[in-house]
């Protein structure tokens, strides 16, 4: 009996303690979130005008500008940023192993395969997309505002530095859970189906990007985006609906 009541009481500490570990999670995901750098970031957010600057999950993202909302997407102006790309040749390989390879090839370079042997801040979110020809594809990495200018990728670095947004706008449409290749075209297909509604027309020869803002290891509360890239100079008001 008294091997049968440790035994019961054992169990049920393991329980509570799997029940603290998911508590404690939940409260991380929804007391954390995307928390803003400052005070005058919340004013700025809360009125809908301004630069937003945030944190999400301990990570810096780029600032922005909100140019205008709809029900289901928004408009976003982003500033000149410098971003760290890889570029991954199609092949055998599905999304998910391509999207790694890519994300490796990028965390070489921040873990300290650079030219001054350091390491470089970690951030959000991680853009991906395939070039429109040749089927490449690309994923890169903001660079935080620490790191201006970045050290060049070392001799073994498989990545490129350039700009690849340099003042330019979005359309984007928010979504959660895992994103993929699927998830991806499904997306985009439904904003520029949305944008087409409301008379904006994505902006020709420019591609479309998958960011996602969450490490593999956070299971629910997921956040991702597809960002379309804009025309500013023929962006209005979208239609209320």
């Amino acid at each position: 009996e008294a091997r049968s009541f440790q035994s019961q009481r054992s169990k049920e500490r393991m329980m509570m303690r799997r029940y603290t570990s998911v508590c404690l999670v939940l409260l991380f995901c929804l007391g954390v979130g995307s928390v803003p750098l400052n005070k005058h970031a919340v004013e700025a957010d809360a009125e809908g005008k301004g630069t937003k600057c945030s944190i999400h999950m301990g990570l810096e993202t780029p600032c922005f500008q909100i140019i205008t909302q709809a029900k289901e997407y928004e408009i976003r102006r982003y500033d000149g940023g410098q971003w760290w790309s890889t570029t991954t040749i199609p092949g055998p390989a599905d999304w998910k192993a391509q999207t790694k390879e890519g994300f490796m090839n990028n965390f070489q370079y921040i873990g300290g395969d650079n030219t001054k042997a350091v390491k470089i801040p970690m951030s959000a979110p991680v853009l991906t997309t395939r070039k429109l020809h040749t089927g490449e594809l690309v994923e890169s990495f903001f660079l935080t505002k620490d790191m201006d200018p970045p050290p060049s990728p070392g001799a073994q670095a498989k990545v490129t530095l350039k700009h690849i947004v340099e003042d330019q706008a979005f359309a984007v449409i928010t979504f959660s859970g895992w994103a993929d290749g699927d998830s991806f075209t499904a997306k985009e297909e439904e904003l520029k189906n949305l944008l087409a509604r409301d008379g904006i027309q994505p902006w020709e020869g420019h591609h479309s990007w998958l960011a996602q803002y969450d490490p593999p290891f956070m299971p629910i509360f997921r956040r991702n985006e597809v960002w379309v890239p804009i025309n500013e100079g023929k962006i209005f008001a979208p239609r209320k609906h």
